[in-house]
């Protein structure tokens, strides 16, 4: 199932029409068994999404159902009956919670699945990260953060629903580690052909050996004391989408803190 020797023409004749038809039966027929191999990785890594989507799913809402079937369990008994607004609201925060795991767990899949196409368009970086800004602002301002936007005016070429998602993300990621009155800087900076947008915060440093870990998927450092909100996919989903537009990105400790990267192409 091995073709890549030709036959060396070398006559007009029927013996010669005889060796260019090998030649081309030889390619269509390798040409059909790399597309084969292709399609077969292609399903291996869908069935590999498929497993990994049901053990973190089954793995993540363990924790919620317990919780619930705690409060239930109290809710029934008739103990503590005075704190029962308190247990139906845990109960509905962790059903908000699994929601969102769940949303999350099913972008993140059809991220890894190698079959999403996505579609780029061209937009100004700095209008879009002022956007995202003005909707985490009331955090910023309950914390007294200093939060500088030293944005330019640069035209992109990028999914522009897709990069919200990331630099969401990013930005939140940040709001959440920075102590009150600490202080986050987001920037954009033009380099040849790419735009590099960086956002980093004042905290604490995350190890240097768990800097390329807290890309994974509910990944948490034992040793980090960065705390862990939300669903624990924020950073997976956004390094699927960078991954899809091709681009560099990545995460280093600075003097202050942490600072996360990544480039687009300028239009």
């Amino acid at each position: 199932m091995d073709f890549p020797e030709k036959i060396t023409v070398q006559s007009k004749d029927e013996i010669g029409e005889l060796a260019n038809n090998i030649n081309f039966l030889s390619t269509t027929l390798q040409s059909y068994i790399d597309q084969l191999q292709q399609d077969v990785e292609k399903e291996r890594q869908l069935e590999q999404t498929r497993k990994d989507f049901i053990a973190g799913v089954s793995h993540e809402l363990k924790t919620p159902l317990s919780i619930m079937k705690s409060c239930m369990t109290i809710l029934q008994d008739g103990v503590a009956v005075e704190k029962k607004d308190h247990y139906f609201s845990a109960m509905e925060n962790e059903v908000n919670r699994m929601d969102r795991l769940i949303a999350d767990m099913l972008e993140l899949a059809k991220y890894e699945s190698g079959t999403y196409k996505i579609e780029m368009e061209s937009f100004f970086i700095d209008e879009l990260i002022r956007s995202v800004y003005n909707q985490l602002s009331l955090k910023v301002i309950d914390q007294e953060m200093d939060v500088n936007l030293n944005l330019q005016s640069i035209e992109v070429i990028a999914n522009h629903d897709r990069m919200e998602q990331v630099i969401t993300n990013f930005l939140s990621n940040a709001i959440q580690h920075t102590p009150d009155k600490g202080k986050i800087a987001v920037s954009t900076i033009s380099e040849k052909g790419k735009v590099k947008v960086t956002i980093e915060n004042e905290g604490i440093h995350i190890d240097e050996e768990q800097l390329d870990k807290i890309w994974d998927r509910f990944y948490q450092g034992e040793k980090t004391q960065r705390s862990k909100q939300g669903t624990g996919l924020g950073l997976a989903i956004s390094k699927n989408i960078l991954k899809l537009h091709d681009v560099p990105f990545g995460v280093f400790n600075t003097e202050i803190g942490v600072c996360f990267y990544f480039y687009l192409n300028k239009v």
